[in-house]
């Protein structure tokens, strides 16, 4: 999976993870990989299905929707200047300051679930984490993912 520059948004002011979700969705709409509808899907299903994750030393979300909203797979990427809130994953839901946000925006089913194990298995090395959380530029935040997906 390639991550466009203008699907990378380093150090994002946000308030909310409405706010997050919407600004990366917006950037997979206007280059046509999504669906209209897409943001608000996203946003309904993260509302019944939480996406946080507690990483270290940063919470991450991954947050996702239906296959049929998207047009061409592709991933937005965020690292955030101040942490939002989001919801952990699971049965049991808190809230978790979240610092990066990966939008995934697949087309097929198998390809979310890969995608979402991938990133589960880069989160549990801390030192991962605190590089793409603190990458400087994209081309930063390039060549750390690429070696980890």
């Amino acid at each position: 999976m390639r991550f466009e520059d203008d699907l990378v948004l380093l150090q994002l002011e946000s308030k909310t993870k409405e706010e997050v979700i919407s600004k990366l969705g917006n950037q997979l709409q206007k280059n046509a990989y999504v669906t209209e509808d897409f943001v608000k899907s996203v946003l309904q299903r993260e509302e019944h299905f939480p996406t946080g994750l507690p990483a270290s030393p940063y919470g991450v979300a991954i947050p996702h929707t239906d296959p049929n909203k998207v047009v061409q797979s592709q991933i937005a990427f965020a690292s955030l200047k101040n942490p939002v809130i989001f919801y952990t994953m699971g049965p049991v839901q808190y809230k978790i300051e979240v610092k990066m946000v990966f939008l995934l925006a697949l087309k097929k089913s198998n390809e979310q679930l890969n995608m979402l194990q991938n990133l589960t298995g880069v989160l549990q090395h801390e030192n991962m984490v605190k590089k793409l959380g603190d990458a400087k530029n994209v081309e930063q935040f390039k060549q750390t993912i690429k070696r980890m997906i």
